[in-house]
């Protein structure tokens, strides 16, 4: 396991280094864990970063989206809105049958219309992956 922190990290993506992170997620698949705290960082353009991480590693890793999924998932349940939609949004591209049902349920129930509207977004995404 590598000593790569998510400050190291953000410090790439802050530095518009994604390729280097991508690459860097691609060889130590255990980074992926580092993707909940990479999306509540404080600098905008790391939050941002992370976003385009996720997106491009659906496409790079396409076997590991299950492990971006799962780092993902529980910030649907989060209290900042932003980060709930933030997730929401990105788990329309890395995730699968076993996150719809949370996605559905944010869709119908979380009390931000743009939480809401990612989610559902996100879910249309997914189902048309499964079909």
């Amino acid at each position: 396991m590598s000593g790569i922190t998510a400050a190291r990290v953000a410090d790439f993506l802050g530095r518009g280094l994604l390729d280097v992170v991508v690459d860097l997620f691609r060889a130590e698949p255990h980074l992926y864990g580092l993707l909940r705290e990479l999306l509540a960082d404080p600098q905008l353009g790391v939050r941002l970063g992370t976003s385009a991480l996720v997106e491009d590693l659906a496409v790079a890793d396409p076997e590991r989206r299950p492990l971006a999924a799962a780092a993902l998932a529980p910030l649907l349940w989060e209290t900042d809105p932003v980060r709930r939609g933030d997730a929401a949004w990105l788990l329309g591209f890395v995730g699968g049958a076993s996150e719809l049902k949370a996605l559905e349920t944010v869709a119908a129930q979380d009390p931000n219309a743009d939480v809401r509207e990612a989610a559902a977004e996100a879910a249309e995404k997914i189902r048309a992956g499964l079909s």
